[in-house]
């Protein structure tokens, strides 16, 4: 018992094993919803517009709000807390949870006025009552955004102070407001789960403000953005801004890639991912979280040693869980799509369509769960820039492979695309990490 908990303690980082079992917990509620969704709607037409309606806003947050919390939030919070009574830390985290809300706010009334022109870029395939109904639900959707920006950044300062249960769940809490939506407003048709995904990021929201009432921290907002510490976050965030809405991006490309294929693409490739995205969550992004505290104070303080101990156990942990999860998901793929998905409207073609998709994305795993880790070593180090360029130069490759394949493989172009795409950015982040590291004595 002794040895097994010491290759615990050396193979996974504090906090992982919490935020796998909650994140574990938001896929099964989000398999709940998948399987509500592709019973009552089939792999069709209102289940494209809806999904596709979500892209533009997760785009923007990416862009305005997630991206730039990621990387600096967290070191500078620390660090400022650490000096004096901790108040400059606090001001900080006031002051950049009123920029994150306002600017979505801002963004969001703008995409609302402009709702209509987005088609032509997010789903060029839609047409008529389609298109219309995308437009509409796409409205429904801006309101998410603001409420996210407002959660995301309360959500640093409980990664800060490593309250990993009221972090990680919320997202399960999400997921919920989803399906409460869904069965509530039946008599609204596919517009009861736009609905349930504004009543879930509300939820979500409210969770992180139970999180935080025994915190040193109070909640509010703050102007304090002339000072030293909002310089240094701006100059850190304005290079993450540019690579981290790489994946919304991608999948902005897959979709408008799928709204030029069969009825139903787009949902497959969604169905899909959303499958294929449970091992990366569970494994590649909680140890990366979990860790990423850990490396940046050992970077802050010159440990090498223990710098590259974390980066490499967790390096082997993740290669070696995801490899094993590739290969059974890949294997289960028809059986797991037609067990939990299939029934009702959702029929044999709509199986066999997602199950194919699925098998294909599931070579993608082990590549993007170490994009996680290499990501947050090299913010660990301070510096943001290779990360963007290795972010860019893989959202390249992606592309230009799907681009090649389209036309001998269909949609199954999208996720071998994708992979390559990741194993890709994982040897440029390496070749990052490698430049950084190498002047470190």
């Amino acid at each position: 018992m002794r040895r097994i908990r010491a290759l615990l303690t050396r193979y996974l980082p504090e906090g992982a094993a919490v935020l796998s079992v909650l994140i574990f917990g938001s896929y099964v509620m989000g398999l709940v919803r998948d399987r509500i969704f592709a019973r009552t709607f089939g792999a069709g037409a209102q289940l494209d517009a809806y999904n596709a309606a979500f892209v533009l806003p997760e785009l923007l947050l990416d862009v305005l709000v997630e991206a730039g919390l990621a990387a600096p939030f967290i070191p500078i919070f620390l660090r400022l807390r650490s000096q004096g009574d901790g108040g400059e830390g606090d001001r900080f985290a006031r002051t950049i949870l009123t920029g994150a809300v306002t600017v979505m706010g801002v963004a969001a009334l703008l995409m609302f006025v402009f709702a209509e022109a987005t088609t032509s870029v997010i789903a060029p395939g839609f047409a008529g009552e389609q298109r219309e109904l995308y437009v509409s639900l796409f409205r429904v959707m801006l309101a998410t955004p603001i409420l996210f920006a407002a959660s995301l950044t309360l959500g640093q300062v409980m990664l800060a102070e490593q309250r990993y249960f009221w972090y990680g769940i919320a997202p399960l809490l999400y997921n919920a407001g989803i399906i409460l939506g869904t069965l509530v407003f039946t008599g609204l048709g596919i517009f009861g789960p736009a609905i349930g995904a504004v009543v879930g990021a509300l939820i979500h929201l409210g969770s992180r403000f139970i999180g935080l009432r025994h915190s040193r921290f109070h909640i509010g907002l703050g102007a304090s953005f002339r000072t030293s510490s909002v310089r240094e976050f701006v100059r850190l965030m304005l290079p993450k801004s540019v690579s981290h809405p790489v994946e919304p991006v991608t999948f902005l490309f897959f979709t408008s890639v799928a709204t030029t294929l069969v009825a139903g693409s787009v949902s497959a490739v969604s169905f899909a991912r959303n499958f294929q995205s449970v091992p990366v969550s569970l494994i590649g992004v909680a140890f990366a979280l979990a860790v990423f505290p850990a490396l940046s104070v050992a970077h802050a303080t010159g440990d090498r040693r223990a710098f590259l101990r974390l980066l490499r156990t967790n390096l082997v942990s993740i290669a070696v869980l995801t490899t094993g999860a590739a290969i059974v998901l890949a294997i289960v793929s028809e059986l797991a799509i037609r067990v939990l998905l299939g029934g009702g409207a959702f029929d044999a073609d709509d199986v066999a369509l997602t199950a194919s998709v699925l098998a294909a994305f599931a070579i993608s795993i082990p590549f993007e769960s170490l994009t996680h880790l290499l990501s947050r070593a090299i913010y660990a180090t301070r510096h943001t820039l290779l990360q963007v360029l290795a972010s860019l130069a893989g959202l390249g490759i992606t592309v230009l492979a799907t681009q090649l394949l389209l036309g001998e493989l269909r949609i199954i172009a999208v996720p071998i695309g994708f992979a390559i795409g990741q194993a890709g950015k994982v040897g440029l982040l390496s070749l990052a990490l490698a430049v950084r590291l190498r002047g470190w004595c």
